[in-house]
């Protein structure tokens, strides 16, 4: 599993409406948080851009707790 930074349309956060490689700085960018790649919001996100087109890290299924 990763940890991805992202930009929510807002302070809900049920919507990603950007990726971003590294932190950014939050006075700059409102609504930024981190996801995983297993959350369905980055499902979402990913399929809507054209992820793999793009290079985006894909999603990928929770892994199962032991």
């Amino acid at each position: 599993m990763t940890t991805l930074n992202v930009q929510f349309s807002d302070s809900t956060e049920s919507t990603i409406i950007s990726y971003f490689d590294s932190p950014q700085d939050s006075d700059q960018y409102e609504n930024f948080g981190t996801v995983d790649t297993d959350d369905k919001r980055w499902a979402t996100f990913y399929a809507k851009a054209g992820g793999a087109q793009c290079g985006l890290p894909p999603p990928t299924e929770a892994e199962a707790s032991v």
